[in-house]
């Protein structure tokens, strides 16, 4: 099976998205407090290597992208016309794109140090965003996760960066309902495939899903594609370790009473193998990993619906610890220490020997962070 690479210039353009295309609803939320709203930190300029952006709840029914440095300072916050979910950073430019949450309605670029928005990237008709998306490694073009609106259909999107994000191609034949994109040093593409057929947020397929970890080249070829046993697991969430290993985390879809591992690691050419954890232990993360990020040594994934995060040693996949984190959501990780965010404002810094530092921000997080590098 080979995915179909599709070029919009061989299609209608009047359907393609071309900067300032927009819609208007979207670009009157952006506009109606772009200006008020954004915060800016008056103690010098942002140290790029210690901050990270995340999405945030500003308040009922309003939210925000949020810049966060080390020092534990809001740098900008940037209103969203809608929830966020994931955030792409761009490799040599100071970009960062953030999804809606899916069925995700736009893609909101904007310069992370000025704090200015960029371009608002309506999702077309007949798709929408699966909130998620990676920049090439060379940062010239946007891959973004997407669907068709009637069938789920799966589709990665590519958007010109240097041609004002200008969609020109899109990538299919993976399956359906793909959710995370990350790439590799080699520039291989890894995709999520939830394999959930949804209206709205409804699932129509459950019997019939098809998950997997999927990896196209860099123009859409499928190389590889891998699944777990359990078609219940709609593979979703996905980190690497820097090197070769890919980690992934499910959502869980079959029977309510069953607790079953949600994390699992993959390298090139082999099978999909499952973290620890004994079904008491999997329980507390209520069918669900959200977040995942991985040093030289440990594993952590967050499980906001759990209200809990979990470490496990890398080299054995032996659960170490579950700990308690209201609402746990993002994790990323920093100089070799994973930062966990919440929804609920906590912070927890963890180090190498995984003694833990816990902060207030005083920001309501909202699923995913991503660290600029």
């Amino acid at each position: 099976m080979r995915p179909m690479a599709i070029d919009i210039s061989k299609r209608n353009f009047a359907k393609a998205l071309t900067i300032g295309t927009c819609a208007p609803s979207l670009l009157a939320a952006c506009a109606t407090n772009n200006n008020s709203s954004m915060v800016t930190d008056v103690h010098g300029a942002l140290n790029k290597s210690e901050a990270l952006i995340g999405g945030a709840i500003r308040r009922q029914g309003q939210f925000e992208v949020v810049v966060y440095s080390a020092a534990g300072q809001a740098r900008h916050q940037i209103p969203l016309p809608g929830r966020g979910h994931g955030v792409a950073i761009a490799p040599n430019q100071e970009h960062a794109v953030m999804f809606a949450r899916r069925p995700g309605s736009y893609a909101l670029v904007f310069n992370y140090v000025s704090g200015d928005t960029e371009t608002l990237i309506p999702a077309q008709s007949d798709r929408h965003f699966y909130g998620h998306g990676v920049y090439s490694n060379d940062g010239r073009w946007l891959y973004a996760t997407e669907g068709e609106r009637s069938t789920s259909h799966g589709i990665v999107g590519v958007y010109d960066v240097e041609n004002g994000y200008r969609k020109v191609e899109e990538f299919s034949g993976f399956g359906i309902g793909p959710h995370e994109i990350i790439i590799m040093s080699d520039g291989r593409l890894v995709v999520g495939v939830g394999g959930v057929h949804t209206q709205g947020r409804s699932p129509l397929n459950l019997d019939t899903m098809n998950p997997s970890l999927s990896y196209l080249s860099e123009s859409g070829e499928l190389l590889e594609q891998v699944s777990l046993q359990d078609k219940h697991k709609s593979i979703r969430h996905l980190a690497h370790d820097g090197e070769h290993t890919v980690l992934c985390g499910q959502q869980y879809r079959g029977e309510p009473d069953d607790y079953v591992p949600l994390v699992a690691m993959h390298r090139k050419g082999e099978a999909l193998v499952e973290l620890g954890g004994e079904p008491e232990d999997w329980a507390r993360f209520n069918h669900y990993v959200a977040s995942i990020a991985a040093t030289e040594s440990h594993i952590l994934a967050t499980s906001p619906r759990g209200n809990c995060y979990g470490i496990w040693a890398k080299a054995t996949r032996e659960l170490l610890e579950i700990n308690a984190l209201p609402d746990a959501s993002g994790v990323v990780v920093k100089n070799g220490e994973f930062h966990v965010s919440s929804g609920v404002g906590r912070i927890v810094k963890i180090n190498a020997d995984l003694a833990k530092q816990t902060f207030v921000s005083g920001i309501q997080w909202d699923n995913h962070w991503s660290a600029i590098t």
